[in-house]
């Protein structure tokens, strides 16, 4: 046994001596799990079938910073795309609410105009129409009021006609129905009686108005029947303290005239009277 051998089996390790960890290294070693002190919190363990829904469910992370910024805002730009349609749905339904509320008011407001429209044309109709009938009223009665009198009352016609009479037309009956035309019919003791036919408006507005007024007439004498049929009379009338009078009048002509003695007979050869 040499010296060296000797070395060597002195710096070999006994049995009982205990042999020192190997150094550590970058590729192998393996540090142990490190001890929960008692100020740290108790690590949360996760059983393996949540932890790998928790990673199934989770989108997968990039080792930089930036990917690591990207994954976290991932969703919520999901969550916002996804409450998008929402906002989107209401926007529609509130505008297209806000057009039928437009049209509804607009539908009112025509719908007003049109029965303002209405309610005015009615009202102008039936003004006009109401002037018209007065106006129609007074040339009738005038008419009649003209063609008709009797003997044993003249006063009552003359009355009766200067009532409804105005102007020129006024002074000249006043006249010859107080002097000539009366004696006439005292001396024949005549009866006339009108009816009024028709009565035509040309002209009218609140002031003055036009009309033909078409008047059937019979007078009984003491000597003949008389019958005319159709008389025309042109008259004018104005309004004077809100009443109707003629003042102008105008004797057209009639349709026909008859005569007949007292028993029926016609007069000068004419036919018989029905």
């Amino acid at each position: 046994m040499t010296a060296q051998q000797d070395l060597t089996e002195g710096r070999q390790p006994s049995e009982t001596e205990p042999v020192p960890p190997p150094a550590d290294t970058q590729t192998t070693a393996v540090r142990p799990a490190k001890e929960p002190s008692a100020t740290e919190p108790p690590t949360e363990t996760r059983r393996p079938a949540e932890t790998d829904a928790a990673e199934t469910d989770r989108p997968a992370e990039t080792v930089s910073d930036e990917g690591e910024t990207e994954d976290r805002a991932a969703p919520a730009a999901g969550g916002e795309a996804g409450r998008r349609p929402r906002f989107t749905r209401a926007r529609v339904t509130g505008a297209l609410a806000a057009m039928l509320v437009a049209a509804l008011a607009a539908t009112a407001v025509l719908q007003w105009v049109s029965a303002n429209q209405a309610h005015d044309a009615l009202a102008g109709l039936e003004s006009e129409r109401a002037l018209r009938l007065e106006v129609s009223g007074a040339a009738g009665s005038f008419g009649q009021a003209l063609l008709s009198y009797d003997y044993q009352d003249l006063q009552t016609t003359r009355s009766t006609l200067m009532a409804q009479a105005t102007g020129d037309f006024l002074t000249t009956y006043d006249e010859a129905f107080g002097g000539a035309m009366a004696q006439v019919i005292v001396k024949l003791k005549a009866v006339s009686r009108a009816t009024v036919r028709e009565v035509y408006l040309s002209d009218v507005d609140e002031a003055t108005a036009h009309a033909i007024v078409v008047v059937d007439q019979q007078v009984n004498t003491a000597e003949a029947i008389r019958s005319v049929t159709g008389s025309h009379l042109k008259v004018t009338l104005v309004k004077e303290k809100g009443v109707w009078k003629v003042q102008e009048v105008t004797v057209l002509g009639a349709a026909k005239e008859d005569q007949y003695n007292l028993d029926g007979t016609p007069a000068d050869g004419q036919k018989k009277k029905d």
